[in-house]
This record gives C-alpha cells, sequence and structure tokens, in this order.
C-alpha cells in the first residue's frame, strides 16, 4: 500500500520516464529557440549598394565607432563591404587576433559595434550607423 506503480504505460517507458523526456525535450526547444533569437538584429547579410564614403567611414571613426568581429564571419564580411575601398579607414577589432581587447570590451557576438560605450548587436545598415553617430552618409 502506498507503493507506486512502475509498471510500463508506453511504449515501455514508465509514466515518471515519459514525463523527464517531456521536460527535456522542451529544454531543447526552449535553449534552441533562446539561440536563434538572442537578440542580435542582422539588418542585411548582404550588401548590394553603394558603398560608404570615405568622409562617412572617417567620421564614425573619429566618433569612436568601433566595429569587433572575425575575418572568418560571414556577417562580419557583409558590414564590412558596405564600405568597400574604405574599410581600412574604419576601426575594425578582429577578436582572434585581438582576444584581449575583445575580452576587455565583454564581446560575446559578432559583429558587434561598440559607439559612444554602447553595444550595437549584428549588422547594421549605413542609415543606422549615421544615426547612431550623427555622421552624414551622403
Amino acid at each position: 500500500m502506498g507503493e507506486k506503480s512502475n509498471k510500463p504505460v508506453f511504449l515501455g517507458f514508465t509514466s515518471r520516464g515519459i514525463i523527464q523526456i517531456i521536460i527535456i525535450s522542451v529544454a531543447i526547444i526552449l535553449v534552441f529557440f533562446l539561440f536563434l533569437n538572442t537578440g542580435m538584429s542582422y539588418e542585411a547579410t548582404s550588401y548590394s549598394g553603394i558603398a560608404a564614403t570615405a568622409e562617412f567611414s572617417e567620421c564614425l571613426t573619429n566618433n569612436d565607432a568601433v566595429l569587433y568581429g572575425a575575418n572568418w564571419c560571414s556577417h562580419c564580411n557583409s558590414q564590412k563591404s558596405m564600405f568597400g575601398e574604405h574599410i581600412e579607414k574604419i576601426a575594425f577589432i578582429d577578436c582572434d587576433e585581438s582576444r584581449n581587447l575583445c575580452e576587455l570590451a565583454e564581446i560575446e557576438a559578432y559583429p558587434t559595434w561598440v559607439i559612444n560605450g554602447k553595444k550595437h548587436l549584428g549588422v547594421k545598415s549605413l542609415n543606422t550607423l549615421g544615426a547612431l553617430t550623427g555622421c552624414e552618409l551622403g
């Protein structure tokens, strides 16, 4: 009396086993959902528009906009392609080469723009970067 039955109830699993499977399944789905929705907003994954001007690129750097990423990162390369030949004028920190700088800045995802001390995750349009820095695109 008072003992619970440990008999299989479905496909050879006990009711306790079924509950554990459900909990684990929900946890896996939740982790997957959170992984896909980490707050990173990708405004573009490729760029076919007009590249930034030298003046705009210099203005971003002069307004302390720093792009953190890695050369193997496709989203970082998409972001950098928006600057065309003027990418050298952008302050870019390669986190593979400068791990200490990225750790100090607490960079957790690529690309990350740090503008006025605030992190902006993901690829940003030139218009967005202009609005964040006060730099004029044209």
